[in-house]
C-alpha cells in the first residue's frame, strides 16, 4: 500500500475495539470457558477475527516488502471470505428462528450484501491495486451496524459513523494521490444498501415478510 496509507491498520484496529467492546458481555467477557455458547458462533466469531487480522497485516506486509507472502494471504481470503459470509447467514438463520425481527432481518440483509459487493469490488479491481486496497478498507463498514448497535451510549447512529469513514479518506485523498471513485462507488453501494431494505422494513413490510418467508418460513 502506497505511503500515503502506511497507518491505515489503525482504522482497523479501532474497528476491531468497537466489535470487542460491543460483543464483549455475550461473547468475550466468557473466555475461556464460554458457557452455553454454540459452535456457530465461535466460527463466525474466528472467520471475523481472521479477517481483521488480514486487514491488518496486510499493510504491514506490503510495508515491510513481504511481497509473496502478502499475495499468499489474498489467496486465503477466497476460502476465508466464503466461511464468513456462511457464518453471517447461519447466525442470521438461528436468531430470526427464535423469533422474527423484521428490523433485525433488514439490519443482516443490508450488513451481508455490503460486505460481499465491497470484497467482490476488491477481487474485481485488484488491478489497479490503488483500487483494490481502498476496497479492501471499505470492508469493515459491513461491521459497524451489528457493533454500534449493541453499545447503547455510543454517540452516533453505524450509518452515521460508516458516512463519516468514507466522507474521511475522500477529504484525505484531496490532498493524497487522489484516487476518488473507490471510495465514490463504496459510497453510493453503502447508502443504497442502507436506504433499500429499511425503506421496504417502512413503506412495504408486507413485501419485506415474504422475503422472510422465503427465505425462513
Amino acid at each position: 500500500m502506497e505511503k500515503a496509507y502506511r497507518h491505515i491498520s489503525y482504522l482497523f484496529i479501532a474497528v476491531l475495539l468497537l466489535i470487542f467492546c460491543a460483543f464483549f458481555k455475550t461473547y468475550f467477557g466468557l473466555f475461556p470457558g464460554f458457557t452455553g455458547t454454540a459452535t456457530l458462533v465461535h466460527v463466525h466469531a474466528v472467520t471475523v477475527l481472521l479477517w481483521f487480522a488480514m486487514l491488518i497485516g496486510q499493510p504491514i506486509l506490503i510495508r515491510t516488502k513481504q511481497i509473496a507472502l502478502h499475495r499468499l494471504v489474498g489467496k486465503v481470503s477466497y476460502l476465508l471470505v466464503p466461511l464468513m459470509v456462511i457464518s453471517f447467514l447461519l447466525i442470521s438463520r438461528r436468531h430470526q428462528l427464535r423469533g422474527k425481527d423484521l428490523m433485525m432481518f433488514a439490519a443482516n440483509f443490508s450488513d451481508i450484501s455490503l460486505f460481499i459487493v465491497l470484497y467482490g469490488l476488491a477481487i474485481i479491481y485488484r488491478h489497479p491495486v490503488t483500487y483494490h486496497a481502498r476496497f479492501m478498507i471499505m470492508t469493515v463498514l459491513p461491521f459497524l451496524g451489528a457493533s454500534v448497535g449493541r453499545l447503547p451510549n455510543f454517540p452516533i447512529s453505524s450509518a452515521l459513523l460508516g458516512l463519516f469513514i468514507i466522507l474521511g479518506l475522500l477529504l484525505f485523498e484531496r490532498f493524497t494521490r487522489r484516487i476518488y471513485r473507490p471510495y465514490l462507488i463504496s459510497l453510493a453501494v453503502f447508502m443504497g444498501l442502507l436506504i433499500v431494505p429499511y425503506s421496504f422494513l417502512l413503506f412495504a413490510p408486507s413485501l419485506l415478510d415474504k422475503l422472510w418467508y422465503v427465505c425462513f418460513g
